[in-house]
């Protein structure tokens, strides 16, 4: 199709266009100043609006071709001239609908337009009243959201300032304790230092007494205390005395327990009484009580053991200890304590006091017999006890 049929194709279309509209707006009993009463929706006339707005631009594109048709009509160079008469006569035929075709639609956009004004003002309005509700709802959301966010300000500040209290009564109740605790500290160390100081106290007493005669010993419980007294603390301790003399062989008689009930009512709590007990030979000492009967072996290693860490810890190493318990165990350990006084000078009498020492033990107040096979040893040691029986029993 030639570039003429084209635009004469788009010019009848448009004329269609445009006398359909005008029959339309010239319907008997028809006033196009009312848009109801031609029963039109507001779609309806925006698609006739847009419609109109398509063919206007077909007339700008009419109108562009039609200046290079009527030129080629009008050229007078016989040389240049390419149309004949007919085509000349149809030009100009096509020139004369074409200039008619903007001002018949130029007045029907001016005529829709105005229908359409009240729709578009309508939904100016419309949207305008959308918009001022999604103003005021963005707002409602924003004051929301302020409020949301003051609260959450108001939150996080309370929770802050209980933290702060919590972190402050913690470090108050740190620090209290940590008061507490030095306060317990120094009380500690000051019982620590007062225990010290008496332990020192009886420890010296202890060593006193250790070092009297039974008559000085007896000499203090008579100056410390007052007749009744006394004469409690001697009934003690001539039964004590009097059940050692009968059966010295008997360690039970020679064992009196610290914590005995009778003993500390009737002699211990009594001052002078636990300093005649180690006056007259008894030595103050941690044992563990068992039912069964220790074992003599163990006693006889533990004692050559102390020995050796005591008098001569160099030799110790060179010694087969338990070879050594076996040979003398059963016996034989006079042998054995006469063997080492003549190579060390030092025998069993010489070791330290708490040779049975144990710190899971009891306290007693132990009265050590000597080995029954040293005989004049043995009869000092019985000698003695006999004259501490009548000392206190002529008091």
């Amino acid at each position: 199709m030639t570039e003429f049929r084209k635009t004469t194709a788009l010019v009848d279309e448009v004329e269609k266009g445009l006398k359909q509209l005008q029959e339309l707006e010239h319907q008997p009993g028809s006033n196009f100043s009312s848009s109801s009463s031609l029963e039109l929706s507001e779609e309806d006339i925006e698609q006739t609006v847009k419609k109109i707005t398509s063919w206007m631009e077909s007339i700008t594109e009419i109108e562009g071709k039609m200046q290079g048709f009527i030129a080629k009509a009008e050229e007078k160079d016989p040389d240049k001239k390419i149309y004949g008469p007919g085509m000349i006569k149809r030009v100009k035929a096509l020139a004369v609908r074409a200039e008619a075709l903007r001002p018949t639609a130029e007045k029907l956009a001016a005529e829709w337009e105005e229908a359409y004004e009240p729709f578009i003002q309508k939904r100016k309005e419309k949207e305008m009243k959308h918009q001022e509700e999604l103003l005021k709802r963005k707002r409602q959301q924003e004051q929301q959201e302020e409020m949301r966010l003051a609260a959450l300000r108001a939150k996080q500040l309370a929770e802050a300032t209980l933290r702060e209290a919590e972190e402050r009564r913690a470090e108050e109740e740190k620090k209290r304790q940590e008061l507490e605790r030095k306060r317990e500290l120094e009380l500690e160390r000051k019982r620590y230092e007062e225990q010290k100081i008496r332990l020192n106290k009886e420890e010296e007493r202890r060593k006193k007494a250790r070092e009297m005669s039974s008559s000085e010993a007896l000499q203090l419980m008579r100056d410390s205390n007052n007749e009744y007294q006394l004469s409690r603390m001697l009934m003690t301790l001539r039964k004590l005395i009097a059940n050692i003399v009968n059966d010295p062989g008997v360690k039970m008689y020679r064992r009196i327990r610290q914590a005995n009930k009778h003993v500390q009512s009737e002699l211990l709590r009594y001052p002078g009484g636990e300093d005649f007990l180690l006056a007259i030979g008894f030595r103050l000492r941690r044992i563990k009580v068992d039912d069964k009967e220790p074992d003599p072996k163990v006693i006889l290693k533990k004692k050559i053991l102390l020995f050796y860490n005591t008098f001569a810890p160099r030799e110790l190493p060179k010694v087969d200890v338990p070879r050594v318990v076996d040979f003398f165990a059963g016996g034989k350990e006079a042998g054995l304590w006469d063997r080492l006084r003549k190579k060390y000078g030092k025998s069993e009498e010489d070791l330290p006091d708490t040779f049975e020492d144990d710190r899971n033990g009891q306290l007693f107040y132990v009265l050590d017999e000597p080995p029954v096979n040293e005989r004049s040893r043995w009869q000092r040691w019985f000698d003695d006890l006999k004259a501490v029986k009548e000392l206190i029993r002529s008091r």
